[in-house]
């Protein structure tokens, strides 16, 4: 039985403003997203005696049906390619889910790289950022990696150069948020509230304390009207000496940046009494 290993890395939005509501109901965007070393462990193997997607994972919480996304997107590149048999996919979860991370989204983009290779397909990258866009709005992202500038509804991805931040802070509280309900609040008084082409120079030119100072997100107006703790864990990251604090996406994440290991350690110690899920990371 053939298999391949991936790892499933997670994204921060360093940067997340709504530019309009869409005819379809979908919102444009423009986000700078940048991929982190948090991961979860993608193992996918041929399942040749039937047709059967069978997926696996160490979180409960996680479904396993056609729900799930590396489900969705075993089944586009079966129909796609006139696949006859099936996968087994198991997810080691480490990524938090319903957070703002992008977990659900980059599991379905390794399973496309994954079957891509286990199957030979020799998709281009353009045939597997479009099954991508057919599973979510984060997947095209998941799929290049990096850092890049992300727009409309995340089909245009324009790469960036690296944004590199060793210390990086990153608090779960105990709610989740569903994506779906934070852009059902969407009002329009929250659209274009940022100039997003000041933290992509900034990037761009090397200035990563200046892009730091710079990162913004559209959608905390909205959860933090439904969970004003958002806004205490930013404020307490603040406190113990990180140089900006945000919510990642539609949350529940909330990220630090500090400028150096001895305060993110400290950080980490005093908000670990109050947050069980609270994991140190860096930029990839």
């Amino acid at each position: 039985m053939k298999e391949i290993k991936l790892f499933s890395y997670a994204k921060i939005n360093l940067f997340l403003d709504i530019i309009g509501k869409r005819q379809d109901g979908y919102h444009n965007i423009k986000s700078v997203m940048q991929e982190i070393n948090l991961k979860d462990e993608i193992t996918i193997k041929d399942n040749e005696n039937n047709k059967d997607i069978i997926i696996n994972c160490n979180n409960k919480d996680i479904p396993l049906d056609h729900t799930n996304t590396a489900y969705k997107a075993v089944i586009l590149i079966k129909h796609k390619y006139k696949i006859n048999k099936g996968a087994i996919i198991y997810i080691n979860k480490n990524i938090p889910i319903e957070s703002g991370m992008a977990g659900g989204s980059s599991n379905a983009a390794s399973v496309i790289k994954g079957l891509n290779k286990l199957w030979d397909l020799m998709m281009t990258e353009d045939e597997m950022l479009e099954l991508g866009l057919k599973i979510g709005a984060d997947v095209p992202f998941c799929l290049t990696g990096g850092t890049a500038l992300v727009e409309g509804i995340g089909e245009k991805i324009t790469k960036l150069k690296p944004f590199k931040w060793e210390n990086i802070l990153i608090v779960k509280p105990e709610f989740n948020m569903s994506t779906a309900l934070v852009y059902n609040k969407m009002q329009n008084k929250y659209f274009n509230l940022y100039n997003g082409n000041k933290i992509v120079e900034y990037i761009n030119s090397g200035s990563y304390k200046k892009a730091a100072l710079n990162i913004a997100n559209t959608l905390e107006y909205v959860v933090e009207e439904i969970h004003p703790e958002i806004n205490d864990i930013k404020n307490k990251m603040i406190e113990l000496n990180a140089c900006s604090s945000i919510m990642t996406g539609s949350g529940s994440v909330v990220f630090g940046l500090f400028r150096n290991k001895e305060d993110l350690v400290n950080a980490e110690k005093k908000l670990s009494k109050k947050y069980s899920s609270i994991y140190k990371a860096e930029t990839i």
